[in-house]
C-alpha cells in the first residue's frame, strides 16, 4: 500500500511539470498550501505539515509516519488601465481597458517520511515563481514587449532531508530542479518587401510578435527550526537564485492580416529568478498559535529583460528592480480535535521602480486579508482558505510605454493602472499512513 501510494505521488509530480500551468498576476508565488494561505504565509517557524518542504524543510522532522499532500490554489485577478489619452493610439482621456478574465491554477504536491527520531526525508513539487496576464490585442499599450499576453511558468521538484541533532533544533536542506517556461506576446511594426523587390521598396505592417523559451536548471534550499522555549519557536529558510540560460528560444512574427508567418528565428538570453530569505517567530499557548514573519527577496537580480536574435538584432527592456520585504502575521485557533480556524494579514512591498514599471507587472505595495479552516478526520486532513489581495494604483509614464518605429519614438503611452485586486481560493488534502 505504502509503495503503491508513494509511486503514484512521484508519478503525479513528474507529470505535473509538463502540464500547461499558468499563474496569477504576480511574479513571486507564495501560495503553496491551503494552510499557509489561510495564515498569510506565516508558517516558517511552525512548518508542521508536508508543505514544509517548500516553506522550511527543517519542519518535516515533526511529521509522523509517511504523509502525502495534494492541493491547488485558484487565482482570479483583475486590473484596469485608465488612459491619459493618446491621439495616435486612438484613445481619449479617461478611457479604460481591463485585463482579460482568467482563473490561474497553482498546484502543489508533497510527500514526507520519518526514517527515525532523528532523520526525515521528503520530496515536493511547487511553482516558486510565475506570471500570467493578458490584455486585449488592440489595447493602447500593445507595442510594449509582452503586453498582449505573457505567461511565465516555473515548476520545481525538490527532494529534502532533515536532521534533528537536538530536541530543540532541526535542520533541513536539499536541491531543487526547476523548469522555466516563458511566452511573451505583443505587436510590432515590421517592414515587408513589396514588388518590385528593390532597395527601400517596403511597406510597413503590424505583426504579432511571439517569443517562447523553455529551460531546466537547479538551485538549493536550506532551513532550520529552533525551539527557544516550550511556547516560542524561531524558523528561517533560504532558497537560492536560479539562473536560466536560454540558448534555443524562438521568435515568431505573424501578420495580423491573415496570420501568415513573416519570419521565424532563434534567440538567446538569460533570466535569473531571485533568492529569498524567510523568517518566522511563532508563539503557542494552549489551542492558540500566532506567528509573525518576513520575507526578503533579492529582486536586484532582475536587471533586464533581453534577447539576442539570430539575425543580429536584440531586444532590451531595463527593469532594475530593487530588493523588497514582505511582512506577515498569521494565527490559528484549534477549536477541537476536528476543527482549526485561521486568519492572517500581509503587506508586500513592491520591488518595481516607477521608472521601469510596465504592464507585465504593474504592481504597487500589496495588502492581503486571509482566512481559512482545517478539518481533521483521523488520518485525513482537509485545509481550505481564501485570500483577498489588494494592489495600489500606479502611474505609467516612462520609456517602457514608448512606441518605436525603428530607432524613432513616435509616441508614448501614459496613464494609470488601477482597481487591481485578486481573489485566491486554496484547498489541500493530506493523508497520514
Amino acid at each position: 500500500m505504502t509503495k503503491r501510494l508513494t509511486g503514484f505521488l512521484l508519478s503525479f509530480m513528474i507529470q505535473l511539470c509538463f502540464l500547461p500551468l499558468a499563474f496569477g498576476n504576480g511574479f513571486d508565488i507564495y501560495e503553496q498550501s491551503a494552510k499557509a494561505v489561510g495564515m498569510a504565509g506565516a508558517v516558517i517557524a511552525q512548518a508542521e505539515d508536508p508543505s514544509a518542504i517548500f516553506f522550511n524543510p527543517a519542519g518535516i522532522t515533526q511529521l509522523e509516519g509517511t504523509q502525502v499532500s495534494l492541493g491547488a490554489c485558484l487565482v482570479m485577478p483583475t486590473m484596469q488601465f485608465k488612459s491619459n489619452s493618446n491621439v495616435l493610439m486612438g484613445t481619449y482621456p479617461g478611457e479604460t481597458t481591463k485585463i482579460k478574465d482568467h482563473t490561474w491554477v497553482i498546484p502543489n504536491a508533497y510527500v514526507t517520511h520519518k526514517v527515525n527520531d532523528k532523520v526525515s526525508v521528503g520530496i515536493g513539487t511547487f511553482a516558486h515563481f510565475g506570471l500570467g496576464v493578458e490584455w486585449p490585442r488592440q489595447w493602447e499599450g500593445r507595442f510594449t514587449p509582452g503586453t498582449t499576453k505573457t505567461i511565465l511558468q516555473t515548476t520545481s521538484i525538490s527532494p529534502v532531508i532533515a536532521f534533528k541533532p537536538f530536541d530543540s533544533l532541526s535542520i533541513g536542506f536539499g536541491p531543487y530542479i526547476q523548469n522555466f517556461d516563458i511566452e511573451l506576446n505583443n505587436l510590432v511594426f515590421v517592414a515587408v518587401p513589396t514588388p518590385p523587390l528593390t532597395p527601400g521598396n517596403n511597406r510597413l505592417q503590424t505583426a504579432d510578435a511571439k517569443l517562447t523559451a523553455n529551460e531546466w536548471n537547479w538551485g538549493w534550499q536550506a532551513g532550520f527550526r529552533l525551539k527557544i522555549i516550550e511556547s516560542l519557536t524561531f524558523g528561517a529558510a533560504y532558497l537560492s537564485e536560479v539562473r536560466h540560460k536560454i540558448t534555443d528560444g524562438e521568435q515568431e512574427l505573424r501578420s495580423l492580416a491573415g496570420g501568415a508567418v513573416i519570419t521565424k528565428q532563434g534567440f538567446s538570453g538569460e533570466f535569473t529568478l531571485p533568492a529569498t530569505l524567510r523568517l518566522g517567530l511563532a508563539w503557542q499557548r494552549g489551542p492558540f498559535t500566532i506567528e509573525a514573519g518576513a520575507q526578503w527577496t533579492k529582486w536586484t537580480s532582475y536587471k533586464t529583460l533581453s534577447a539576442v536574435f539570430d539575425n543580429g538584432t536584440s531586444l532590451s527592456s531595463p527593469k532594475n528592480w530593487h530588493n523588497a520585504w514582505l511582512w506577515r502575521i498569521g494565527s490559528q485557533y484549534r477549536v477541537n480535535k476536528y476543527l482549526d480556524l485561521r486568519a492572517g494579514f500581509l503587506y508586500d512591498e513592491t520591488p518595481i521602480p516607477g521608472s521601469t514599471m510596465d504592464p507585465l507587472v504593474p504592481s504597487g505595495d500589496r495588502k492581503g486579508y486571509c482566512a481559512g479552516i482545517g478539518l481533521h478526520f483521523d488520518r485525513l486532513t482537509f485545509d481550505v482558505a481564501y485570500n483577498y489581495i489588494q494592489d495600489e494604483k500606479r502611474n505609467w509614464n516612462n520609456p517602457s510605454g514608448d512606441v518605436m518605429l525603428g530607432p524613432t519614438r513616435i509616441t508614448r503611452v501614459t496613464g494609470k493602472f488601477e482597481k487591481a485586486y485578486a481573489h485566491i481560493f486554496a484547498m489541500n488534502v493530506t493523508y497520514q499512513y
